[in-house]
């Protein structure tokens, strides 16, 4: 049986997998840009995927993995020290991001107010606000939100953690059940988005996987195979991901992985495991380093015209700078803030491996 330990080390390689998909989805998306002038989804299935179903499985991992320390300390948590972790955790690698994009904003608009100094503050504040009160274009630049389009998701993380503590009195018993089939019929009857099934799956995941069946099950060979079949099956029958049919594809090889399947040991490869330690800056700051190289290269000539081969060239250059300004960020930026965590639950609760 693999240790719980063991077990979240395979999620972190899985993150590493899941940033360099999301980033290889800009990447194409960027080149379909300077092509067609479309920001949009691709034709391909798999590259629509890459994008969709790693966020899919970021929001299932957020879900496991808090929903995995509420059910071991019995719902107790603390509201304030989650909320404090959360922030050190998540706030200084996205200011650091944010401000990026905001500077980079303002350099484009040659840093001349286009807007009243009130407007740009707001602006600003929304932006630095993980975009809840919204995404306004930055002094008037209309390419605001290109410069990193992936703040959205943070929103959502959010809504998580608020209705965390208050979900945790419902993390005990049979009080389980009643909640996951309060969740269910609430999605059904009011999601406009149908992320909420993802993050269902994720605490749906935390408790399958404390069944010992189930664990051996899953890290068996045949576990790897249906973990692939699914995704397999996502890709050709539910690439756009965002439904309840490719949530019940996403979950059985995310409840795979998250048994302990590490899938033949790839997701516990000190490389793999390295990137997912670095998957929030990667996740954070890829769109920047993207669309900053592509206004370069368009300076002196056009991305557009670039055959595949040589674009591939520039999309690989975009990944190998963004993977090493993220070993920098997370060490200056995030790791010191790491270091000195709060626990998230009374001290008096049992101690558990730290897996965030």
């Amino acid at each position: 049986m693999e240790s719980a330990s063991a077990r979240f080390h395979a999620i972190d390689g899985l993150r590493g997998f899941l940033a360099l998909g999301v980033v290889f989805h800009h990447v194409v998306i960027n080149y379909q840009f300077y092509r067609t002038g479309n920001w949009a989804l691709t034709p391909s299935k798999m590259n629509i995927f890459l994008g969709r179903g790693s966020v899919a499985f970021f929001f299932m991992i957020t879900a496991f993995l808090f929903w995995s320390r509420v059910i071991n300390r019995r719902g107790q948590i603390d509201a304030y020290a989650f909320y404090v972790s959360r922030l050190r955790r998540m706030l200084p690698m996205y200011l650091v991001s944010a401000t990026l994009m905001i500077v980079t904003a303002l350099a484009f608009t040659h840093f001349r107010l286009q807007v009243p100094l009130l407007d740009l503050v707001k602006q600003v504040l929304s932006w630095l606000l993980f975009t809840i009160p919204g995404i306004p274009s930055i002094n008037n630049f209309d390419q605001t939100t290109l410069i990193n389009t992936v703040y959205w998701t943070l929103v959502y993380e959010w809504k998580f953690y608020l209705i965390l503590p208050l979900a945790a009195v419902f993390a005990v018993g049979l009080r389980r059940l009643y909640l996951a089939v309060f969740v269910t019929v609430c999605i059904l009857l009011f999601s406009t988005t149908q992320f909420e099934w993802f993050f269902l799956g994720g605490c749906v995941a935390a408790v399958a996987s404390r069944v010992e069946i189930v664990r051996r099950l899953a890290t068996t060979r045949i576990g790897s195979v249906v973990a692939l079949a699914a995704i397999a099956a996502a890709i050709a029958w539910a690439p756009l991901v965002y439904e309840p049919w490719g949530a019940v594809l996403l979950f059985l090889p995310f409840m795979i992985f998250a048994s302990g399947n590490t899938m033949g040991g790839v997701l516990t490869w000190r490389s793999t495991r390295t990137l997912g330690l670095l998957s929030y800056s990667i996740y954070l700051i890829h769109n920047w380093v993207l669309y900053l190289g592509s206004r370069l290269y368009k300076h002196f000539s056009d991305l557009g015209a670039l055959s595949v081969s040589q674009y591939w060239l520039f999309g690989c250059a975009v990944v190998l700078i963004t993977v090493a300004l993220s070993a920098a960020t997370y060490r200056f930026v995030e790791y010191p803030w790491l270091r000195s965590s709060r626990p998230v639950v009374p001290r008096s609760a049992t101690r558990e491996a730290k897996f965030d």
